[in-house]
């Protein structure tokens, strides 16, 4: 196990969730470890926190650089990252013990591009943490093409992956975006060979109340819908046959979109996007209706939306 991994941990507002996910890492039966911790511009303690483990452990090192956000943060690790392969941890989440040993054993072991560990999502109500039941994910390895089908029909997450360095530094993720992770993990698994998705437990998944994932629509979140269909153009192009895969993202980030901001309070800027969505709406509607992997509800709702 001479082989470095580069473990990648954007930080912003999170004091006091840090530590464990630092100390997660740094308990690792995995040794060979790079550990890049980048404090984007958090106005918190955070950065204390970080030059404070960097102290106490050589493997650490720090950045601390202005707000960009996540994208931006995991972009500026990447940047600095030596490792033969990469890991990304988002901070207020951890790590089993044995992760980095799993993920990178099974990749090896496999000759795999990418190793993918089970999640465990746990929730925190006011720091009472209660795991739940992680969902099946049989040992199997996936073509580039099934491992985006996969990712097209429901969805992913950047971290509890270890890519080969190789291939995922020749991508960067959509600074100002949100939803940043599948327009390039689609991208990452069009260059992969193969993909290896491990039946073990790797990664803790914290599902906070004020969260990103987990807060209010607002107007970022039509994010996803500019990734989904920029990802349908890169799909139509590289992997048209899996055009219906796309599609399906496509219409229903779509759909999710123009609903919430349908029941939203009026401006300017809102009323021009909502227009947008449904004028793309009515002219996908036949789309919709004729595609298998669109839910019964899904038609429906397109078929009102449409009016």
């Amino acid at each position: 196990m001479n082989e470095k991994i580069s473990v990648i941990i954007p930080v912003y507002k999170v004091q006091e969730y840090l530590p464990k996910c630092i100390e997660s890492v740094l308990q690792q039966t995995y040794h060979n470890l790079e550990i890049i911790l980048v404090d984007d511009g958090s106005p918190d303690k955070c950065g204390k926190i970080c030059e404070a483990y960097a102290k106490k452990d050589s493997r650490i090192q720090v950045i601390h650089k202005k707000n960009g956000g996540l994208a931006s943060a995991r972009n500026a690790g990447m940047d600095c990252a030596s490792g033969d392969f990469i890991l990304f941890v988002d901070s207020d989440d951890w790590i089993t013990k044995n992760a980095c040993q799993v993920l990178y054993q099974g990749l090896k072991r496999y000759d795999a591009d990418c190793a993918v560990g089970k999640c465990i999502t746990v929730l925190d109500k006011k720091g009472h943490l209660k795991p739940q039941k992680s969902k099946a994910q049989p040992l199997q390895c996936k073509t580039s093409t099934e491992a985006m089908q996969q990712l097209l029909l429901t969805c992913s997450s950047s971290c509890n992956r270890l890519y080969k360095r190789s291939i995922i530094e020749r991508f960067r993720f959509p600074e100002g975006r949100i939803n940043e992770d599948e327009p390039v993990m689609l991208r990452v698994y069009a260059k992969c060979n193969k993909i290896l998705f491990l039946d073990q437990e790797t990664y803790y998944y914290r599902k906070r109340s004020n969260s990103i994932t987990t807060s209010h629509f607002s107007l970022q979140n039509v994010d996803c819908y500019y990734n989904s269909a920029e990802n349908l153009t890169f799909i139509k192009k590289k992997k048209p046959e899996l055009t219906e895969c796309a599609e399906f993202k496509y219409i229903k980030t779509m759909l999710y979109c123009y609903a919430h901001l349908s029941l939203m309070k009026r401006n300017p800027k809102k009323e021009k996007i909502r227009k947008e969505l449904h004028k793309n709406i009515r002219k996908n509607r036949s789309l919709a209706l004729k595609n298998r992997y669109l839910p019964i509800k899904l038609k429906l709702l397109m078929l009102i939306c449409a009016i």
